[in-house]
């Protein structure tokens, strides 16, 4: 039998060729490793693994081997998928540094009840999903998400959406305003969405006039990644806010 690399890989089933059942047999039956095939070939074909369950005839939970023909992905780096990659990242950290021993122990035994998975690929899967409580921080964004002319202001509760910012799974964000105003005491206030009442709610004012105040709060996301404001029916000189970063 021949070696992984030294067998005419590509006569098989991935190349153009067919050989017989019996040649086939000799060719890939004992040998694990051809069944395992990843990467590409000179950009003009791509194997990957993946189990049989998507796939008719196949296995169930059993590994196969898929060829199709070369192609070059479209970019990860869009603004819809910049929050799970924050996430992705403040998972990685967490893993490898808040942790203990006893706790990754624990994700590794209950992994090992679970094919294909190790402790790592649990904890990630469900520090994705919001399952793994911890606080994402967003970063250094170039820009502020909204600024006065993308708010209502008029003195009433409206909805401020978040989807694009904060992954789902995200439990409540860390907000950042800045604000002036021309006298003391212009508000804009905070809630969850949904809330009836006034009481639980951050906010904060102008104090002297002409000045820019920097003031963060907390405030907590609906299912939808939705908030609630309420900013004074005022000629706002400054009035943007960001998200700093996000608790799951």
């Amino acid at each position: 039998m021949p070696k992984f690399g030294q067998a005419k890989f590509a006569e098989g089933q991935f190349g153009k060729k067919t050989l017989t059942k019996e040649m086939r047999n000799k060719t890939y039956k004992t040998l694990t490793l051809g069944f395992n095939v990843r990467g590409s070939i000179k950009d003009e074909i791509i194997y990957r693994v993946r189990t049989g369950n998507n796939k008719w005839g196949a296995p169930l939970g059993r590994p196969i081997q898929d060829k199709y023909d070369y192609f070059v992905p479209s970019s990860i780096n869009n603004p819809q998928s910049e929050p799970y990659r924050v996430q992705w990242k403040a998972a990685v950290f967490k893993w490898r540094y808040d942790l203990t021993a006893e706790e990754k122990t624990v994700y590794r035994d209950r992994a090992s009840r679970k094919s294909y998975l190790s402790g790592y690929h649990l904890f990630m899967r469900e520090a994705m999903k919001g399952e793994v409580p911890m606080f994402v921080y967003r970063g250094d964004p170039a820009a502020y998400d909204f600024v006065v002319t993308d708010l209502t202001t008029d003195g009433a509760w409206n909805e401020l959406d978040l989807s694009a910012i904060v992954p789902k799974g995200a439990a409540a964000v860390m907000l950042s305003c800045h604000l002036e105003g021309g006298a003391v005491d212009w508000t804009i206030d905070f809630k969850k969405n949904g809330q009836t009442n006034d009481i639980n709610h951050g906010g904060m004012q102008t104090i002297r006039a002409n000045v820019e105040r920097h003031r963060s709060t907390i405030v907590a996301l609906d299912v939808d990644r939705k908030i609630q404001y309420k900013a004074d029916n005022e000629s706002w000189t400054t009035l943007s806010i960001v998200v700093r970063g996000w608790w799951t």
